[in-house]
């Protein structure tokens, strides 16, 4: 099974939630977390707390692995299109966003994703982050052993938590808030789906020291959140969420529930996840959206791109050989099966019908059609009704012309029971072409070589044949 990685790397812990993919959705493996040292460089310390998980199998290769970027280090915009058409949405926005920042767009990596379509307009929301910053975190992650095939900004990752409804039996309308000293990041959620996504001011590492202990300092930082999530609130576009779910370390803050709640006027509560605690949450959305790489905004596109080395990509060639290989020979096993059959009931169809005529008729008939023939006309020459009619017959003279030598019929009488054609083809081989294709059909009585003649003009070649039908029951010249 594939494995799926949520890495959220924080100032004072790393976080890692691991699911296990398969064809009929995931399941959660493990959520755990590790403090950072405190002191190092900063790619050694998460090298070190990466290891202090005791992951089975350790983080590799051949696992997705999702980070999201520090709020610090990204924009988030929220763009409104008057139109729904996508191929006009991909064409306009690079004007919006280049108008939208103060740096070249060469200068950016930028990713977007459509949020909704109301009235015949589209809302995207875009994530941009400046190039150099990019590389200087994935060569930190790199560093440390990690390369992830996905790198989002926080508040998707925590919307994909609802998408896939870890949030509850069924798709919420909430806000969803993580804070904790290095970050706060806010979504919000219409029937499971999100609305926005933004990064709200955080207040620091030692205001949320001061904020365990300190009622003061807690009523300061809670009311600082207060404020923006009303502000948030009052800019959304959509239906206003029913409740504030809050996580990180927020949600294990003394009294923060109930504060907000009273601010808001909304119901308050923390995240319950399947696995782990509030502080895993954006852990655990990462890892949801580590299982879709395309689309939901990531940064790895154009020279950020994740590449694998030649030993990865001859492994997995080998695998899926193999596996077209093994799938080969079976379909060529199942086809032989199922055309042996088929054979056997041919074979033991005609055995039958040429034992019932022989029985009846005193010969041996394999065409079921001369057989209904014979028996339903005999040899009377006052035989019952024809089954099949000119039309018919005509039908399947047409039906049995070769298409690379059809003639210019100049002239065509056909009765139940015989068939008289004149006609034009482009050569002497056509013609032969044409009696070869009717002498196929076992209802077409004997077919003489006909009187064949070159046209005044060189051209081509007239012919006349004259032959029997001898599947309608009907013996020429019958009353």
């Amino acid at each position: 099974m594939h494995r799926s990685v949520g890495l959220d790397w924080a100032q004072d812990a790393v976080r890692v939630a691991t699911l296990e993919s398969g064809f009929r959705g995931f399941a959660i493996e493990a959520v755990r977390s590790a403090p950072l040292p405190s002191e190092g460089a900063p790619a050694e310390r998460l090298k070190t707390a990466l290891a202090e998980l005791a992951l089975t199998p350790p983080l590799g290769p051949e696992d997705t692995v999702a980070v999201a970027l520090p709020g610090s280090l990204v924009a988030i915009h929220l763009f409104t299109l008057p139109f729904t058409d996508k191929k006009r949405i991909e064409q306009v926005l690079p004007a919006e966003v280049e108008s939208a920042i103060p740096f070249d767009l060469a200068e950016v990596v930028w990713d977007h994703a459509p949020l909704g379509q109301v009235n015949g307009k589209t809302e995207v929301l875009v994530g941009i982050v400046k190039k150099t910053a990019l590389r200087e975190h994935l060569e930190m992650l790199a560093a440390a052993g990690i390369e992830p095939r996905v790198v989002t900004i926080a508040p998707l990752a925590l919307a994909a938590l609802g998408e896939k409804n870890l949030l509850g039996a069924e798709p919420p309308t909430a806000a969803l808030l993580e804070a904790g000293p290095d970050r706060s990041e806010l979504a919000l959620l219409e029937g499971g789906r999100p609305t926005m996504a933004r990064a709200i001011v955080s207040a620091g590492i030692a205001q949320w020291r001061a904020a365990q202990s300190d009622e003061t300092a807690r009523a300061r930082l809670l009311a600082l959140l207060a404020r923006d999530l009303k502000i948030s609130l009052r800019a959304r576009k959509g239906a206003a969420p029913r409740k504030l779910v809050l996580m990180g370390a927020l949600a294990a803050l003394p009294g923060a529930a109930e504060r907000l709640g009273a601010e808001l006027n909304l119901p308050v509560e923390p995240i319950a996840l399947p696995a782990g605690t509030p502080e895993s949450a954006l852990a655990l959305g990462l890892a949801v959206r580590a299982q879709t790489p395309r689309g939901r905004i990531n940064f790895r596109k154009g020279e950020f791109a994740v590449t694998k080395d030649l030993s990865q990509v001859r492994g997995q060639l080998l695998r899926f050989s193999a596996a077209a290989a093994a799938l080969l020979l079976l379909a060529l096993g199942v086809g032989m099966a199922r055309l042996s059959s088929l054979h056997r009931q041919i074979a033991s169809y005609d055995e039958a019908v040429c034992s019932a005529t022989r029985r009846i008729l005193g010969t041996c008939l394999t065409d079921y059609r001369q057989a209904i023939g014979q028996l339903s006309g005999g040899k009377s020459r006052a035989a019952g009704i024809p089954r099949v009619s000119g039309a018919d017959v005509f039908a399947e003279l047409v039906a049995q012309l070769p298409e690379g030598a059809l003639p210019l019929l100049d002239d065509v009488e056909v009765t139940t029971s015989s068939l008289r054609v004149k006609g034009t083809a482009e050569s002497f081989g056509k013609v032969d072409e044409i009696i070869s294709a009717l002498k196929k059909d076992k209802c077409f009585g004997e077919i003489k070589q006909p009187r064949v003649e070159k046209l005044r003009d060189g051209s081509k070649v007239s012919f006349a044949l004259d032959f029997g039908y001898a599947c309608s029951g009907e013996i020429p010249g019958g009353a």
